[in-house]
């Protein structure tokens, strides 16, 4: 009977969210062109174009597999998503029901589908659809184990988190966690300090033997040795994001000066995303102490907009926005409403109370070292939703858990019905938050269609197979079939656009009214229809759908 059930919310959530798919019918993320381009070639036995140091390639390795049998790369991905989410979901199925009752673990997995949050990033083509299920494995698989793992165990540990590496690049700060969580065996089981050192050790060799290959792959092109090569952008981006708006601003900027001397042109860094050369001045060490002051004030900025906006968007997601409300006048606005918001995250506060006071301090303790590990990292830098989105499952865990151990001054208050009503109420501010999520982005398809009209244009008119095609983000230049992506330069001069262009063989320049009007300020001259030709470039096709424009020029070949 408890299967049925089981079986029953798999497949109502697995409808629910496929019915949510037509949210992102256009390709419209640049992160997902560059999954979908790695899985191309890789369904093409190619390991061109393969993994930059930008983004993760374990994530488009699935997505080619399912493409060859399925031959449409954008409905393989979401069937790839559905499992990989249905895989989260079992990991989650097995994690409530090593803490929770039967009826708790049905509430926990209705959750689980329902979250707003975890059902945009399963519509999406983002590597967080695998990210997140291999995080609630290491973490499942450490709360099973509960002592210091032996040999074999510490090699697992260190294969998981090379898998999240190659995912994401930034998980290797989990190798921090460990550490903390197998601190807290060595105090609270007293063993040996050399079994703890060791076993610790074991799990960075490992990771490092796992991850070398790829780090040599990185070398030979950058010549250099690290983890990553996001470097000297990310360290400018922290720099700037945190005394301005959290959003591309701070990106443009930091890229646009570590181009302006056009080593672009040499280093292919603007178009192809391949090497970012770290600078002196751009070293960690001197981010950190050459101004210790600055950095101290980035990271109490951080920290607080990590607690008063991060972490409540991921937890109750813009609920608000269905009532034009914001945080900060919430209270005052609509008192009532506020309470009804504020409602999960009291339970997952006292979730978290109920475990201590029921004697799972390892389960307490493993969600503190990697959030902790988490939060210290990157509010350092800059902080993003995404970065904390794996600890969402565990958030709802906790919601949950306080939902059923209640506090004992209310369990006999609460003993008749309070499964009923907890449960009605949790689902309905769920559904809330879900049809918040739909009215914010149903109409977002609308505002890109005309970019996937003028890339199928491109398609039909130009047979090129090494069609290059240059953008903001490549909406059309995946829809005219072009599988090299190439950035519009970060520059404010026509002449530099056009010799990167020249330099690089690239056929059309992009101008859109949604990216390159925003990101390019001086050079929105382009879209005066008036002129057919400017120096270098020659408009071609202009199209015009829901408000928004897209104009396509040829690059003209010298003489």
């Amino acid at each position: 009977m408890q299967k049925h059930i089981f079986t029953l919310i798999f497949i109502l959530g697995n409808i629910l969210h496929i019915s949510f798919l037509k949210l992102n019918e256009v390709m419209k993320i640049a992160d997902s062109f560059a999954y979908l381009q790695m899985a191309h070639h890789f369904k093409n036995f190619s390991l061109e174009w393969f993994g930059n140091g930008w983004f993760g390639f374990l994530y488009s390795l699935p997505i080619a597999i399912a493409d060859i049998f399925i031959q449409n790369d954008m409905i393989a991905t979401f069937g790839v998503n559905i499992l990989l989410f249905n895989l989260l979901a079992w990991v989650c199925y097995i994690l409530g029901r090593n803490y929770l009752s039967f009826k708790y673990n049905v509430l926990f997995i209705i959750l689980i589908f329902l979250s707003p949050i975890l059902l945009n990033y399963n519509i999406h083509i983002l590597s967080e659809n695998i990210y997140i299920p291999l995080f609630l494995i290491l973490f499942l698989w450490i709360l099973k184990y509960k002592e210091v793992p032996d040999f074999s165990g510490s090699v697992f540990l260190g294969f998981m988190i090379a898998l999240l590496y190659y995912t994401r690049s930034e998980a290797f700060i989990y190798l921090g966690s460990i550490g903390l969580i197998l601190f807290f065996l060595f105090i609270t089981k007293k063993v040996s300090f050399w079994r703890v050192f060791f076993n610790y050790s074991t799990v960075i060799i490992s990771f490092f033997i796992f991850i070398f290959p790829y780090i040599f792959y990185l070398h030979s092109f950058t010549w250099e040795w690290g983890i990553t090569n996001k470097g000297s952008s990310n360290l400018r981006q922290a720099e700037l994001r945190w005394v301005s708006k959290m959003d591309d601003d701070g990106f443009e900027q930091a890229v646009w000066e570590l181009t302006s001397d056009n080593k672009h042109l040499i280093a292919w860094f603007a178009g192809w995303l391949k090497y970012d050369k770290p600078q002196a001045w751009e070293s960690f060490k001197n981010y950190l102490l050459e101004n210790p002051s600055k950095v101290w004030e980035r990271i109490k900025e951080n920290q607080i907009k990590l607690y008063t906006n991060n972490l409540p968007n991921l937890i109750l997601w813009n609920a608000n926005s269905l009532y034009k409300i914001e945080w900060s006048k919430l209270f005052y606005q609509n008192p009532v409403f506020f309470i009804i918001l504020i409602i999960p995250i009291l339970f997952g506060l006292y979730g978290m109370f109920a475990l201590v006071k029921n004697g799972e301090w390892y389960f307490v303790w493993s969600f503190i070292s990697f959030f902790a590990t988490a939060s210290i990292f990157f509010t350092l830098f800059f902080v993003l939703d995404r970065y904390f989105v794996i600890f969402v499952p565990i958030f709802i865990f906790f919601i949950v858990y306080g939902i059923e151990n209640p506090w004992k001054y209310l369990k006999n208050y609460l003993e008749n019905g309070k499964y009923i009503l907890t449960s009605l109420l949790l689902i309905w501010i769920y559904n809330l938050w879900t049809l918040s999520y739909y009215q914010t982005f149903k109409w977002e398809d609308a505002k890109y269609e005309v970019k996937k009209i003028a890339g199928e244009w491109l398609k039909e008119n130009d047979f090129r197979t090494n069609l290059r095609v240059m953008e903001r983000f490549p909406v059309v230049t995946y829809y005219s079939w072009s599988w090299e992506r190439w950035l519009t330069p970060y520059t404010s001069k026509l002449e530099n656009l056009v010799e990167y262009a020249k330099y690089h063989d690239v056929h059309y320049l992009v101008v859109d009214s949604i990216d390159f009007y925003k990101y390019r300020p001086d050079l929105r001259f382009l879209f005066d229809a008036s002129e057919k030709k400017y120096n270098g470039i020659e408009k071609v096709q202009e199209f015009e759908k829901n408000g928004e424009k897209v104009i396509l020029y040829r690059i003209l070949v010298d003489k």
